[in-house]
């Protein structure tokens, strides 16, 4: 009987420890970037727990952490003339800019998820580099290790998120 309440509760449980925050806007700027929703998830609880406010001791900023220079670098490709830094402490800006960072990066990476993550917390030259020095460690089609530890910890929390995400709300793991 236990086993019968636990199972039919243990979705809205973890509904709850794993929310959808700002929903409108992350939908918006997910599908403007095709993006899959749950993906998009999984990098704001890692990077920030939802709180607009997080700043890291690097300095990166609000929902998706994104840095002051980054910031700028996606408002001047993005031609927002207005960016103020402060603009990454809101959500429609800061869920904007981190999607479309994150779009831009699974460009780059030519759709690669692991290197486009890899790159969003270590950097796009940084995992360049690594490719170039053969420095990643592959298992399958999941990257095992790389130079950085705090990078190698970051994919394996996003995709453990990112599993959660996908398997609490698949009507959200496509765009």
């Amino acid at each position: 009987m236990f086993f019968v309440i636990a199972a039919l509760f243990a979705p809205v449980l973890l509904k709850k420890l794993f929310p959808m925050p700002h929903l409108e806007i992350v939908k918006k700027h997910a599908a403007d970037n095709k993006l899959k929703v749950t993906l998009v998830y999984s990098v704001m609880k890692t990077e920030s727990g939802f709180r607009t406010e997080a700043v890291s001791p690097k300095g990166a900023v609000g929902l998706m952490q994104i840095t002051e220079n980054t910031g700028r670098w996606i408002a001047d490709k993005l031609g927002d003339r207005d960016y103020d830094c402060e603009d990454l402490k809101k959500p429609e800006i800061n869920i904007k800019y981190g999607c479309w960072y994150l779009s831009y990066l699974l460009e780059q990476f030519e759709g690669n998820n692991e290197l486009a993550l890899a790159a969003y917390n270590a950097g796009e030259g940084t995992v360049r580099r690594w490719i170039d020095e053969n420095a990643i460690e592959w298992r399958g089609p999941e990257i095992k290790s790389v130079p950085y530890p705090e990078t190698e910890r970051y994919l394996m929390r996003v995709n453990r998120i990112y599993f959660v995400y996908k398997t609490l709300y698949p009507e959200m793991d496509s765009w």
